[in-house]
């Protein structure tokens, strides 16, 4: 009987820890994940009420159009962490996004999973996506320090490859587990219940993606807002120091 007890409290505590990590995932990763990895910048430690919006994987072609109509109307920057190769679907995006006032942040040049990379792949893919984005965006000049790898994974090795090119890694603190299309409902949901001062949110820009992530911002930036958040770019949100603030 008692082993039976054992057990039953052993299934439950797995079950909550579950729970915690699909539900309000945002506490582990700025209480656990982000302590143990100094070099990526996954939220900034403060009281004030500032959230940055990321948007990766575009561009999706006229969704990315629709997003930067939607971020003009609502007022809010946001930070796109473009595919080197996408942007053949849009090569104007990049010009557009930087002449109203957006950031963008290196993505690689396919959407792959960067740890596993060999170190000279991952240089050229860096190299090669960074340079698409400058002929893109010319005449203007954007700054880009900001890698996001592909599928969020890292290691050590690659922190200090992305340094060597003047880059560091960002990932988030608030993922609403988009890329799995969920209801509308839990979007909304999620993103209200894992908002902190100082968090990254994380959405998706892709031909299945895109007006999903524009139903989801129209919901929930005005109720972000009458929170009292106010919506940053990373360098913003980093601090006075740009993307070598200790976070």
């Amino acid at each position: 009987m008692s082993s039976l007890i054992v057990t039953g409290a052993a299934i439950l505590s797995l079950l909550g820890l579950a729970a915690l990590i699909v539900l309000w995932p945002t506490l582990v990763i700025r209480h656990v994940i982000a302590p143990l990895s100094p070099g990526v910048l996954f939220r900034v430690q403060t009281r004030q009420r500032l959230l940055a919006l990321t948007i990766d994987d575009g561009p999706s072609g006229v969704g990315s159009d629709a997003l930067l109509d939607l971020l003009g109307e609502l007022g809010v920057p946001a930070t796109f962490f473009l595919i080197g190769s996408n942007l053949r679907r849009n090569p104007q995006f990049a010009r557009r996004a930087v002449a109203e006032g957006h950031q963008l942040g290196n993505h690689l040049w396919v959407d792959s999973r960067s740890a596993l990379l060999p170190r000279r792949e991952f240089l050229r893919q860096c190299d090669g996506t960074e340079r698409r984005i400058r002929r893109c965006a010319a005449p203007l000049m954007p700054a880009l320090h900001w890698l996001r790898p592909g599928g969020g994974w890292f290691h050590p090795p690659l922190l200090a490859w992305a340094a060597a090119l003047h880059y560091r890694l960002v990932l988030g603190s608030i993922f609403p587990w988009d890329t799995f299309q969920p209801p509308a409902w839990f979007l909304r949901w999620f993103i209200l219940a894992n908002a902190h001062p100082g968090g990254i949110l994380v959405l998706h820009d892709t031909p299945e993606l895109s007006r999903q992530t524009l139903a989801t911002l129209r919901q929930v930036v005005p109720e972000l807002k009458q929170q009292g958040y106010r919506f940053v770019d990373l360098d913003t949100l980093s601090g006075p120091a740009g993307p070598g603030w200790s976070c």
